[in-house]
């Protein structure tokens, strides 16, 4: 779960003006419209209210953060009904919109006063699969989030079934949320990473590295038990893993639908902070690689919703793969669902792949239907010309860049970026 753990528990090259004849070569083809947007929605847990419901329902994929239990008075009869509720509320207003659930496997809360979880800290003791260092004392990474970490290895003990905690807790969860909730489309995994701990995971007596080959190789089929298990169970939702690394080890290369990547840019342990633009991008563009379709891989910033200079560098960045763009406003976290006026204006399809070059001056640029993003990544200011027919888009957030101005040329502050539209919009090929 590292620092981009969830807090409720925790990126062709162009000729000087764009090469306006290539098609997206990714997953979905032309089929893909953009923008794609997705908001992580597991705070707040005030899923009932309407206005809610709407501002969610704007997304084009949504993770909610149901608990067990979760039944405002009057709401429903029973939690399940209240849940499902929610969930064909939020479909009934977008149709298309694809909703998950929360869920976590690597750590578990121990507090007796925690109804919701009751049921799992009653199994983590019976079957003793908690993990332990070799004072036989459960280990904890973040002490703030009040969680444990589990041995979810095969080197633990079997239950009377024959299930481990990974097994367990995919039945469970199934049971929960997604068994009688069928409009669930995702089942979300927190923490899909390497092990964050030292502890005795083999059970010889002896703490063990977390970063050997076989510690980690245990690990990892840990994290693929549990895929698989609800893959039985369910076989029509999609995974969706919330990860701090490109899943190209070869134990969970093509196991997922798609990731999340928390916090890419925002905080001082975001990735294009402390390594740089570029290796977020090919980050991002490895977790693309490394899922198979839908590859529904959620880009993550972190800000102040009225910082529009680093919004449009978040999404513009975004626009340049095939993922979906996701904006957390750090005042609230993941309660919320700001909105920019970027969003409002639909560019259609991709008329281009995603750049493994900067076009020029080492500005960044992606064309599609209705228009063109263009990113500047650098710590200094940019200019660069452009050919007929583009404007600016009209919004009132930040006039003075979105004034709805028609325009020859752009200058692009350091680590800014800009969505213009065509004045007459490409065609959409047929299919």
């Amino acid at each position: 779960m590292d620092r981009r753990a969830l807090k409720s528990l925790l990126i062709c090259a162009l000729g000087l003006f764009g090469a306006c004849g290539q098609v997206a070569s990714g997953a979905g083809e032309t089929t893909a419209t953009f923008p794609r947007l997705m908001g992580m929605n597991i705070g707040a847990k005030n899923y009932e209210d309407a206005d809610y419901q709407k501002d969610l329902a704007r997304m084009d994929v949504v993770i909610l953060g149901f608990y067990r239990g979760w039944r405002p008075d009057g709401y429903a009869p029973t939690a399940t009904l209240a849940m499902r509720k929610v969930v064909k509320a939020i479909k009934a207003l977008n149709p298309k919109i694809l909703i998950g659930q929360y869920t976590i496997l690597s750590v578990a809360y121990d507090d007796p006063n925690n109804a919701a979880d009751q049921d799992k800290r009653d199994k983590l003791y019976a079957s003793k699969w908690w993990l332990l260092n070799t004072a036989g004392r459960k280990v904890q990474w973040m002490p703030q989030y009040r969680t444990w970490e589990v041995n979810l290895t095969t080197w633990s003990q079997a239950d009377a079934s024959g299930r481990r905690w990974p097994q367990w807790l995919a039945e469970r969860e199934h049971a929960v949320f997604f068994r009688d909730i069928p409009e669930f489309d995702i089942v979300y995994l927190d923490d899909v990473g390497p092990p964050h701990v030292t502890a005795d995971w083999n059970l010889d007596g002896k703490n063990d590295d977390r970063r050997d080959p076989g510690i980690l190789s245990a690990h990892y089929a840990g994290h693929l038990a549990e895929w698989n298990r609800l893959r039985e169970l369910a076989p029509k939702l999609l995974l969706v893993g919330n990860t701090d690394n490109d899943l190209a080890n070869p134990q969970w290369r093509g196991q997922l639908d798609g990731g999340f990547l928390e916090a890419q840019m925002g905080w001082d342990w975001s990735l294009e902070t402390w390594a740089g633009w570029g290796k977020m991008m090919e980050r991002y563009s490895a977790v693309l690689k490394n899922t198979r379709p839908p590859k529904i891989v959620g880009f993550n910033i972190q800000g102040s919703p009225t910082d529009y200079r680093f919004f449009r560098y978040g999404y513009t960045s975004c626009l340049l793969d095939d993922g979906y763009f996701s904006f957390t406003d750090k005042s609230r976290e993941y309660s919320s669902v700001p909105w920019f006026d970027e969003y409002d204006h639909k560019l259609g399809y991709a008329r281009s792949g995603p750049p493994t070059t900067a076009w020029t001056e080492e500005v960044w640029r992606r064309d599609f239907q209705n228009g063109v993003v263009l990113v500047n990544p650098t710590g200094s200011k940019k200019t660069v010309k452009l050919e007929p027919g583009l404007r600016r888009l009209a919004g009132n957030q930040d006039p003075a860049v979105n004034n709805g101005s028609a325009v020859g040329q752009v200058t692009l502050g350091p680590k800014d970026g800009i969505v213009l539209l065509r004045q007459l919009a490409v065609q959409e090929p047929s299919r």
